[in-house]
C-alpha cells in the first residue's frame, strides 16, 4: 500500500479490482443490465454516446470469438473482411455522433412541446415501457429496409458479409444510420428524449453478440430474447431465411406479425445476399454501389406505376410478381457445390501494414470521435470524416492490388500530418501528467509509423519504376473455397486453376518486382543515408525538444479506459521514488 502525495491510497489489488468492476459493467450494459440512474444526465446533452463508449468492450469480444473458434477448429475469420466491418462501423459513428447532436434536439423540442405523456424519469416501468415502444419501432424500420428497393440500397452492405462475426454487427452504411434515428422521432411524444436516446443506442448495441457462428441453441431463452441462433436466421440466403427474424432484443413483434422462423438444423445456412456480391474490397463501392441498379430499374420501367413500384416494392419484384417477388425464384442453396467467395491473396506485411495504420486510426477515433470541440466544429468533423474516408478507400487499394495503390497511401500518409497539426494538436485539455505521457508516446509512435510509410512507398514507387522481371497479378483473382481451396482465374487464357493454401505459387506476392537493378539498389541506400535517416532523427527528436509542451484531450471515455494503467503508472513511480 502506498499514499501519494494527495493521501490517496494506491494498491495493485485497487487497481484491478477498479478496473474489473469497469470492464464487468461495460460487458453487463450490452444486455441491458444498468443502473437506470446511470444513463440519466442533468444536461440532455451530456447523455453517454455508448457506441462509442464500448468500442473496447466491442474489440474484446472479437478477440474472444476468434479464441473460440480456434478452439473449436474453425477457421479464422478473414482479416479483409473484419477490416471492412469495422472501418464501415467508423464511418458510420462518426456520422451518427453529428446525427445524435441534431436529432437530440428534435426529440427535446417535441418532447417539450407536445408530449402527449410524462412518464417518471427514474422509474423501471417507464424503461420497460420504452423498451416495447422502440423495439416496436426498430422491428417495423428494420422490416422497411428490407421490403423497400431504395432502402434496401442502402441495408444491402450489411447482409453483403458473407462470413458472420461480430465485427459484422457494426457493417452499417451511412444512409442506414439516418433512418434509424429519423424513423422513431414519433416516440418524443410520449418517451423523454434522454431515455429514447439511450434506447436507441442500445437496440443496435445489443446485436453484437447475435453476429456470430459459435453460440448454439440455448434452450427457453430463445422464446423470450433474441439470440445469435435466431439472428442466423435473418443473414442467411436459403430461402427460408428470406425476410424473416427482423428483431434486435425481442422477438415478439416477429412471432405476432409472422415474421419468425426458427434455424434448421438439417440445412445449414449460407450467408449473403440472393445477388451477386461486387469482387471488390473497396468500401465505396460496397456501400453505395447498389444505387446504381435501382437506377437501372427506375430508367427501365415502361410506366409511372412501374418507376414508383422500382423503389417502394421488394428488391426481389418485378412486373406481373407480387410486391415482394416470389420466394420460389430464390435459388436453393447447393451445398455440394464450392462455395466462391472473393478473397484475393494479401501477403503477411500488408497484413501487418493495414493492421497497424488501422489501430492508430481506431486509437485517434475513439479519442476525437465525441469530443466537444469536434463534433460541434463542422469543418474539423468534415475533416476527421474525409481522412477517414481516404484511409478506408487507399487500404481497399492495397487489399485489391490496384496499381494506384502506392501514390494513394503516400498521399494519405501525409495527410495524417495536417490531421495531427489541425485536429489533434488543437484539441487541447489537462489531463494527468502520467495519461499524458502515454499520450504523447502513443501520439508519437503512430507520427513515426506514417513517416516510416511515406519512406517504404517512396523506395516501392522508385522499385517500379527501375525494375526488370516483375509477376502481374491483375488478371489473377484468387478466392476461397468451402474446401479451404484457392482458384484463380486467369482472364487471359480463360481456364481456371486449382491449388491448395500449400501451392507456394500463391504465396508470391505478385504485385512487386522480385529483383532490382543494381543501380536502383545504390539510390535507395543513398536515399536512406542523407535523405531518410536525417529526417527521421529530426523529427524524433529535434523538433519535439523545439516545439512547445501541448496537452491533448483523450475524452472522459479514454480516461476511465486508461484508469488502470494510469494508477499502475503512479504506482510504480511512488514505489521507485521511495515514498
Amino acid at each position: 500500500m502506498i499514499t501519494n502525495n494527495n493521501e490517496t491510497t494506491i494498491t495493485l489489488a485497487t487497481c484491478l479490482k477498479d478496473g474489473g468492476i469497469e470492464a464487468g459493467k461495460d460487458i453487463a450494459s450490452i444486455f441491458y443490465l444498468m443502473p437506470i440512474h446511470d444513463t440519466i444526465k442533468d444536461d440532455i446533452y451530456d447523455v453517454t454516446n455508448y457506441e462509442v463508449k464500448l468500442i473496447p468492450v466491442i474489440a474484446l469480444m472479437v478477440t474472444i470469438e476468434q479464441i473460440i473458434r480456434i478452439i473449436m477448429r474453425k477457421q479464422l475469420s478473414r482479416f479483409e473482411d473484419c477490416f471492412i466491418n469495422i472501418a464501415s462501423s467508423l464511418v458510420f459513428t462518426l456520422t451518427r455522433v453529428v446525427m445524435f447532436t441534431i436529432v437530440l434536439r428534435i426529440y427535446s423540442w417535441l418532447y417539450t412541446n407536445y408530449a402527449l405523456v410524462h412518464l417518471p424519469l427514474h422509474s423501471a416501468s417507464t424503461w420497460i415501457i420504452s423498451l416495447l415502444l422502440v423495439e416496436f419501432v426498430y422491428y417495423w424500420t428494420h422490416r422497411a429496409l428490407h421490403e423497400f428497393n431504395f432502402l434496401w440500397a442502402a441495408h444491402q452492405f450489411h447482409h453483403m458479409a458473407e462470413d458472420v462475426n461480430i465485427s459484422t454487427t457494426i457493417r452499417d452504411s451511412v444512409v442506414d444510420l439516418v433512418i434509424y434515428d429519423i424513423f422513431p422521432i414519433p416516440l418524443a411524444l410520449f418517451i423523454h428524449p434522454q431515455i429514447l436516446f439511450v434506447h436507441l443506442q442500445f437496440s443496435l448495441i445489443y446485436q453484437i453478440w447475435l453476429h456470430n457462428e459459435v453460440v448454439g441453441h440455448l434452450g427457453p431463452l430463445e422464446y423470450l430474447i433474441n439470440t445469435p441462433r435466431q439472428h442466423r436466421v435473418h443473414h442467411g440466403k436459403n430461402p427460408y431465411c428470406i425476410d424473416k427474424n427482423y428483431g434486435a432484443l425481442l422477438m415478439i413483434w416477429d412471432r405476432i406479425f409472422g415474421t419468425y422462423q426458427v434455424e434448421l438444423d438439417e440445412e445449414k445456412i449460407v450467408f449473403g445476399t440472393v445477388s451477386p456480391t461486387p469482387k471488390t474490397f473497396d468500401m465505396m463501392t460496397l456501400m453505395f454501389g447498389y444505387y446504381k441498379n435501382v437506377w437501372q430499374r427506375f430508367k427501365n420501367c415502361d410506366n409511372y406505376r412501374e418507376k414508383m413500384a422500382s423503389l417502394f416494392y421488394g428488391p426481389g419484384w418485378s412486373p406481373g410478381k407480387p410486391r415482394l417477388g416470389l420466394i420460389e425464384e430464390i435459388p436453393e442453396v447447393d451445398h455440394k457445390a464450392p462455395r466462391y467467395i472473393y478473397t484475393p491473396y494479401v501477403a503477411i506485411w500488408k497484413k501487418a501494414y493495414i493492421l497497424f495504420h488501422s489501430v492508430a486510426i481506431l486509437i485517434g477515433f475513439y479519442m476525437i470521435a465525441d469530443h466537444p470541440l469536434i463534433k460541434f466544429d463542422p469543418w474539423k468533423m468534415t475533416f476527421c470524416m474525409t481522412y477517414l474516408l481516404l484511409a478506408i478507400t487507399s487500404f481497399g487499394a492495397l487489399f485489391d492490388n490496384r496499381s494506384y495503390l502506392i501514390i494513394l497511401e503516400i498521399f494519405r500518409c501525409i495527410v495524417y500530418f495536417v490531421f495531427d497539426q489541425y485536429v489533434l494538436q488543437s484539441t487541447q485539455w489537462p489531463v494527468h501528467q502520467s495519461t499524458s505521457v502515454l499520450i504523447h508516446l502513443s501520439l508519437w509512435t503512430i507520427r513515426l509509423g506514417h513517416l516510416l510509410s511515406i519512406m517504404f512507398w517512396i523506395c516501392m514507387w522508385i522499385i517500379n519504376l527501375f525494375t526488370t522481371n516483375t509477376i502481374d497479378d491483375k488478371h489473377k483473382s484468387p478466392k476461397m473455397t468451402s474446401s479451404n481451396e484457392k482458384i484463380i482465374y486467369d482472364s487471359n487464357e480463360g481456364q481456371s486453376q486449382t491449388s491448395t493454401d500449400s501451392d507456394e505459387t500463391l504465396h508470391q506476392d505478385s504485385t512487386y518486382p522480385v529483383r532490382l537493378k543494381a543501380s536502383t539498389f545504390f539510390i535507395l541506400m543513398a536515399m536512406m543515408v542523407f535523405v531518410f535517416v536525417p529526417l527521421t532523427m529530426s523529427y524524433l527528436f529535434v523538433v519535439p525538444s523545439c516545439s512547445r509542451y501541448y496537452e491533448t484531450y483523450f475524452f472522459d471515455r479514454y480516461l476511465s479506459f486508461a484508469q488502470n494503467i494510469t494508477k499502475m503508472a503512479n504506482y510504480s513511480t511512488l514505489m521507485i521514488g521511495g515514498n
